[in-house]
């Protein structure tokens, strides 16, 4: 099964988890102009248009950025070696990113974060004690701890925030989310807001 088909086999409660996300993002952007950088097929963002931001798409893949197909604000490349020269954005975000970074490739991409930020950085990432995290092989095994560590390291001026993100619609399914839920981090997200300058 292709990747984009795997993805959104779930269609209906990746939606409201990506409405959740944004939600959740949007209480903190400030400015209109926004970087999403490793947008994927750009659906987070697609979002944030609506309400008004300006987003450039900035992804690795040329088949993700070819689902783009309603902005002309694309780039395709590897964040930690592309040359966005002086170019700089209000906000520069990411959703699910950073958890697929070694440690030394989130140092150097959160330093390419806030060279490009003018106000604000935020990035959402599963909490690395989630039960879904290590459902995805491309998941970099590390601990909350570590990774808070390596944030603050580079980005001090950094709040954290939890929220749940998961969506159960039915009867049957909120019953095993309700127990679910008493699992510790079992579907926990975790968002990093910056301030820059």
């Amino acid at each position: 099964m292709p990747y984009d088909e795997q993805y959104f086999a779930e269609r209906s409660e990746i939606s409201h988890e990506v409405l959740t996300e944004v939600e959740w993002v949007r209480k903190f952007l400030k400015g209109k102009t926004i970087l999403d950088v490793a947008c994927g097929t750009g659906r987070h963002s697609y979002i944030l248009e609506y309400y008004g931001y300006e987003v450039t798409y900035f992804d690795l893949s040329e088949h993700a950025l070819k689902n783009i197909f309603w902005s002309s604000r694309k780039i395709q490349g590897d964040l930690l070696q592309y040359d966005f020269g002086d170019a700089k954005f209000d906000s520069v975000i990411s959703f699910h990113f950073i958890e697929h970074l070694t440690d030394e490739q989130l140092v150097k991409a959160l330093r390419k974060m806030k060279k490009l930020a003018r106000y604000r950085i935020i990035n959402v990432t599963p909490h690395p004690k989630s039960i879904v995290y290590p459902l995805d092989e491309t998941h970099v095994p590390r601990t909350f701890k570590k990774l808070i560590e390596i944030y603050m390291s580079v980005l001090p001026n950094t709040k954290i925030y939890r929220f749940d993100n998961k969506f159960r619609p039915h009867l049957r399914s909120w019953i095993r989310g309700f127990f679910e839920k008493l699992r510790p981090h079992y579907f926990e997200q975790v968002m990093f807001v910056t301030e820059v300058g």
